[in-house]
């Protein structure tokens, strides 16, 4: 069953892969205009960085390798910057990439945009006229991030769905030791009260038994 929900989830993000592609864009970036890329995703900020991560990784790039985190302190005007990217349509050829994930919209924070410049060095930033070959490769590293991010987002459900089924039985183990403890309680205790029962019976006989002396002892006459 979830086999078939994975399936049919990743189809469906699969189809809406393959009908939104980016879309060149002028980017302003230290206050100068570039020509850049831009990806809506139907997916929170968090999702898309988390995609940005998983996207890299295939390409070689370990951008977490220099720290916890380190790769978020890189920026550059509110750019996450990755130097030396190797992109494979390219022979392998090192790019420096910048990133930069907003919301949608201020109110939607179900959706975000990619905006991705990309430089030779410094800033030798490439346009579709200067490099068409390295851009449009750009831009088809950039499309490979909805289905990346429908893959990532699916991924971190059931990662999360994981984590509360073992929260869950976690808890129900407890409970289950709880109730045997509680029985092995219960059991002690009706054995107590057995055992308890029992002396209280032999205490009555021995309490009739010194009555029944004490009314000896009183019957008697002392000569």
């Amino acid at each position: 069953m979830t086999r078939l929900i994975v399936l049919t989830a990743l189809t469906g993000f699969t189809t809406l892969a393959a009908t939104a592609q980016s879309t060149v864009s002028p980017i302003e970036i230290d206050k100068k205009m570039q020509q850049g890329l831009r990806l809506d995703l139907p997916n929170n900020t968090d999702m898309a960085e988390g995609t940005l991560l998983q996207k890299l990784k295939e390409t070689g790039y370990t951008p977490e390798t220099t720290g916890t985190m380190f790769w978020k302190k890189k920026k550059q005007d509110g750019f996450y910057v990755f130097n030396g990217v190797q992109l494979p349509d390219l022979n392998n050829q090192k790019l420096d990439l910048y990133f930069k994930i907003d919301r949608k919209t201020k109110k939607d924070k179900d959706s975000s945009t990619m905006s991705m410049l990309v430089s030779k060095g410094y800033d030798n930033f490439v346009t579709p006229e200067s490099d068409s070959a390295t851009f449009s490769a750009a831009s088809r590293f950039l499309d490979g991030f909805l289905a990346n991010t429908a893959s990532y987002s699916l991924q971190q459900d059931i990662m999360n769905q994981e984590k509360l089924v073992a929260s869950a039985e976690k808890k129900m183990q407890k409970l289950q030791d709880d109730d045997e403890s509680l029985r092995k309680k219960i059991d002690q205790l009706n054995k107590d009260l057995v055992e308890n029962r029992t002396a209280i019976e032999l205490q009555a006989a021995e309490v009739a038994k010194q009555r029944a002396s004490l009314e000896t002892l009183k019957t008697k006459t002392v000569n």
